[in-house]
């Protein structure tokens, strides 16, 4: 399976750079016809929160939910919530959300973790046995 952090998905959705859409585009799009695309619920609502934030019209805000909510989504639970705190005891608190994405990450046994966010993961790949690819 291959995890997607938030800022792919924002990046597949929004042209805020285009290098980064096109990168966005063609990863996400080859993992969904392989049948190795996973997000969690963090993901949808950090994705949310930033299209908010981006200041898109709620209706499209609605349609991009939608379908990644169509697309192999997982939740996340109290044993995710429990890695997620390890690793933040490492790297800082301040960073909880992306621990918990990589605590999901590595609870599904996920081949590739794809980001942008150079600097947290960075850390977080000291910790955590996933290939986490920054982009």
């Amino acid at each position: 399976m291959q995890y997607f952090d938030s800022d792919v998905i924002f990046n597949y959705i929004v042209i805020q750079d285009p290098v980064k859409h096109e990168q966005a585009n063609q990863l996400i799009l080859e993992a969904i016809a392989q049948d190795q695309f996973v997000i969690s619920t963090l993901v949808i609502q950090e994705v949310g929160y930033g299209l908010a934030r981006f200041e898109l019209k709620s209706d499209l805000i609605k349609y991009e939910l939608d379908y990644l909510l169509s697309l192999n989504i997982t939740s996340v639970h109290k044993a995710h919530l429990s890695r997620a705190l390890q690793l933040s005891e490492t790297i800082g608190f301040k960073h909880i959300n992306d621990c918990l994405h990589a605590a999901v990450a590595e609870s599904l046994n996920c081949d590739v973790f794809y980001t942008y966010n150079k600097s947290d993961f960075r850390r977080i790949q000291k910790v955590s046995p996933l290939d986490i690819i920054i982009l």
